[in-house]
């Protein structure tokens, strides 16, 4: 009996500690301006992910976090219009006019073709 089950629980053991393929899951690979950039005269804001991402599932957040001048700035959102590239890689986020000089931080969530929510977020200045 128990040489009719040796190669079964084999079998089965070389199954669960075989390496999987692990899931792809969007993350941004650049920005417009760069991560921790210091800036002039901003009128968008560009997004470039790993992977095509599904627009339905994109959030995203532009905030003033800091104005020169003024200690202890409260963070303030700033509007904006997103839009997907045709790619479906890349996202511009427009603005109705230039950003002032400050901190600025962009807050980002999408899922790619996994549907497994990813996010994070990034800072520049502007001058």
């Amino acid at each position: 009996m128990i040489k009719s089950i040796l190669p079964a629980a084999t079998a089965a053991l070389a199954l669960l500690l075989a390496p999987t393929a692990a899931s792809a899951h969007a993350k941004l690979v650049g920005s417009t301006p760069a991560a921790n950039a210091t800036v002039s005269k901003v009128t968008s804001v560009g997004l470039r992910f790993n992977e095509k991402v599904i627009a339905s599932t994109v959030k995203v957040e532009l905030v003033m976090t800091g104005m020169p001048g003024m200690a202890n700035h409260a963070p303030m959102k700033i509007a904006v219009t997103p839009m997907m590239g045709k790619d479906g890689k890349s996202m511009s986020l427009s603005l109705k006019r230039a950003l002032v000089p400050g901190s600025y931080k962009v807050k980002w969530a999408a899922a790619g073709a996994d549907t497994h929510r990813m996010g994070s977020e990034f800072s520049f200045t502007v001058k």
